[in-house]
């Protein structure tokens, strides 16, 4: 099996999952986290077999991963792949890859989405539609019960991977069953309407349980809050990446969105911790 690069960015650590299961499948992968690549003016990717492992957010691509495939240059034959994670609504981010792609001349040659949990009660939804029952969505047994199938589809992405398989383009076999998605009419959709979102504001604030600790400012991608007199401040000229990392890592569950004063429960996945997070910020 050639060399492979696995590039991710997760916001509550279901991404980051996936990208070290594949890596525990597939011999001589390297995980390399997007958002330390960012600052760099061109990125070569130098696999044989490229990875792309990243989170849906509102049936799109994150701004970091699109930031990101602005940057990058391939190399001639490399194999592309994609995983996604989902909360139950994966849009068809395949499709959108495959055009920012097509800007870079390069084709997509295997995608997958994978449900798992949902890590907000809102998204950026507007707050009527905030689910105030959130909570009960993210027991210990419905993150179990999703990661077992979460598990038996991550064999079937990590064989096709290594037998370099394909299941979009127009050399996809058309009876790769589970594995070929159907196009669909949002391929008739202007390329912006899939990349540019409107910069929503979430609605985070804080309570008086706050202490000012800072993990919020840690493991914000964006590095849109910082820690002004103590208090978190989500900064207006700064774009927020929606990833609720700061609303679920919070140790005193402080951290509250417009219209949900909850403090019954966060996610993030077991075991990823708010340092996890914080350090794909770097390249260490």
């Amino acid at each position: 099996m050639s060399k492979v690069e696995i590039y991710y960015f997760s916001g509550t650590g279901n991404s980051l999952h996936v990208a070290q299961e594949i890596q525990k499948r597939i011999p001589d992968t390297a995980l390399i986290p997007i958002l330390s690549l960012l600052n760099e003016e061109a990125i070569e990717l130098k696999g044989d077999v490229i990875g792309l492992v990243f989170p849906i957010y509102l049936s799109s691509t994150p701004i970091p991963v699109r930031k990101f495939i602005n940057k990058i240059h391939f190399k001639p034959g490399q194999y592309l792949f994609a995983v996604t994670t989902n909360c139950g609504y994966p849009g068809n981010v395949d499709i959108y890859l495959e055009r920012l792609l097509a800007k870079k001349s390069k084709d997509l040659a295997f995608y997958y989405t994978l449900k798992m949990i949902s890590n907000s009660p809102k998204g950026l939804q507007p707050s009527f539609m905030i689910s105030q029952n959130w909570a009960n969505t993210i027991t210990e047994q419905h993150i179990l019960d999703l990661e077992k199938n979460v598990q038996k589809e991550l064999d079937i992405i990590s064989k096709a991977i290594i037998n370099k398989e394909r299941n979009t383009g127009k050399d996809a076999p058309s009876n790769k069953k589970g594995l070929k998605r159907t196009m669909s009419k949002y391929l008739e959709l202007p390329l912006q309407w899939y990349v540019e979102r409107t910069d929503a504001k979430i609605g985070f604030y804080t309570d008086a349980t706050c202490t000012g600790c800072g993990v919020c400012e840690s493991v914000c991608p964006s590095q849109k809050i910082k820690i002004v007199n103590g208090k978190p401040l989500w900064q207006d000229e700064v774009r927020c990446y929606y990833c609720y990392a700061c609303f679920n890592y919070c140790p005193q569950q402080s951290i509250l969105v417009k219209n949900y004063i909850h403090k019954d429960g966060r996610y993030h996945y077991p075991g990823i911790t708010a340092k996890d997070i914080a350090k794909q910020k770097t390249q260490e």
